[in-house]
């Protein structure tokens, strides 16, 4: 007696290159998850570590002397508060830029409401700009996606002015502490809020530079420039303490 032959398991030939496809994008899609939590697990341990491109504290050294001695002469005229009144005023413009940033364009009713939270803050940028003698202060606005995601830089670029404000009320040693303020703002106020599942990185380098270039000494501003393990709660309050150890160096 002949047994049947079994039915052949094989997909028919117009199956075939559309499977292989449909494999050839999960595998692809696979393998873009793995490098995009790779590297999101990496620059997260690059921010506990502070790590820099470059040392920061050497890279900058013979600028930050030049600077040293050409703001020297215009700064011994200045009230001995200024140089903490631009470290608040750096630290607001940033954090406002950030907070009230991520909303967006909106009408200005619905901002007024939004702004409610970060009254203070407000309150302290306009009150600081004043004793500057660099008011009005406006913060940088933010109209797109691309606005935003390119904060930090738009504060280097400064389009509102106001580092260069700084620098003609005070000095070019002054200008660097304001924008290493502003990266510190924007990084405590990116800490209010962190995104689930991820944590902000602060400005690293730009923290770095800006420090050494600002005449700040670098066990102030190396814990600026990353974030603590713990909680959320724990690394915001960690990195605010340092903030606040700033300042009150000024």
């Amino acid at each position: 007696m002949t047994m049947p032959l079994p039915e052949t398991t094989e997909y028919p030939a117009r199956w075939r290159e559309p499977l292989r496809f449909l494999l050839a994008t999960l595998a692809i899609t696979l393998l873009y998850l793995g490098i995009q939590a790779f590297w999101m697990w990496g620059a997260a341990e690059l921010a506990h570590v502070g790590w820099t491109v470059n040392d920061p504290a050497r890279t900058y050294a013979e600028e930050a002397a030049e600077i040293a001695e050409k703001s020297q002469p215009r700064e011994q005229t200045l009230d001995p508060q200024f140089p903490r009144r631009v470290f608040v005023l750096g630290f607001e413009y940033g954090y406002l830029s950030q907070w009230l940033g991520g909303y967006g364009q909106q009408p200005a009713e619905i901002m007024a409401q939004l702004s409610r939270p970060v009254e203070g803050h407000i309150r302290r940028l306009d009150e600081t700009a004043v004793l500057l003698g660099v008011a009005p202060v406006s913060l940088l606005p933010v109209r797109t996606a691309a606005d935003f995601s390119g904060l930090t830089q738009r504060i280097e670029d400064d389009p509102e002015g106001v580092a260069g404000r700084v620098e003609q009320s005070s000095s070019p040693r002054l200008r660097h502490v304001f924008l290493l303020a502003a990266h510190v703002g924007t990084m405590s106020a990116a800490l209010e809020s962190p995104p689930a599942g991820t944590m902000p990185i602060p400005a690293t380098q730009l923290i770095g530079m800006h420090g050494v270039l600002g005449g700040i000494p670098e066990a102030l501003w190396r814990p600026l420039g990353r974030v603590s393990r713990g909680t959320p709660e724990e690394v915001r309050r960690d990195y605010n303490a340092a903030a606040t150890r700033l300042e009150a160096a000024l």
